[in-house]
């Protein structure tokens, strides 16, 4: 019973501590799930998540495709992030990684597009030996950010 009354204490005071959590969808804020529909009318399966940032994250599939799409309060359109193909990298940037990165494994190809930026921005997770690497790219293949973190029993 102890642990049961710390755990909601816990829940009360920091409620940001759930923000990776799901919620319902009648948690979402009406003008965020019409902007959803009117971007993406065809999506099915959807689970929302908010995001300790206050924004909202609606996770799911379409043909085939893993999407996450990020909304404002105000239903404002924030960024759309989709899981890509190898085979769909521009061959200058596969050129960058094979270059700038010939000792690192791709693990995950992400596109993001923004409300702010007229390009695609490339996301690569890369992993190496004591180190995974998670670096973004225009289309040319020009680093725009790059962090990395050590890989797990690899800390220095």
């Amino acid at each position: 019973m102890k642990h049961v009354v710390k755990i909601l204490l816990i829940a009360l005071l920091f409620p940001g501590l759930a923000s990776a959590q799901t919620v319902t969808k009648s948690h979402v804020p009406r003008t965020v799930k019409k902007s959803f529909r009117e971007k993406f009318p065809a999506a099915k399966r959807v689970e929302w998540k908010p995001k300790s940032d206050r924004n909202y994250e609606a996770e799911f599939s379409l043909n085939g495709t893993d999407i996450a799409v990020k909304f404002d309060p105000k239903g404002k359109w924030l960024e759309t992030e989709s899981t890509a193909s190898q085979s769909s990298v521009p061959s200058a940037l596969q050129d960058t990684i094979a270059t700038r990165f010939k000792e690192y494994k791709v693990v995950e190809i992400q596109t993001l597009h923004r409300y702010n930026e007229q390009h695609v921005v490339w996301e690569i997770h890369l992993e190496g030996a004591n180190e995974i690497v998670k670096a973004q790219f225009n289309g040319d293949g020009a680093l725009l950010s790059r962090s990395a973190k050590p890989k797990k029993g690899k800390e220095k």
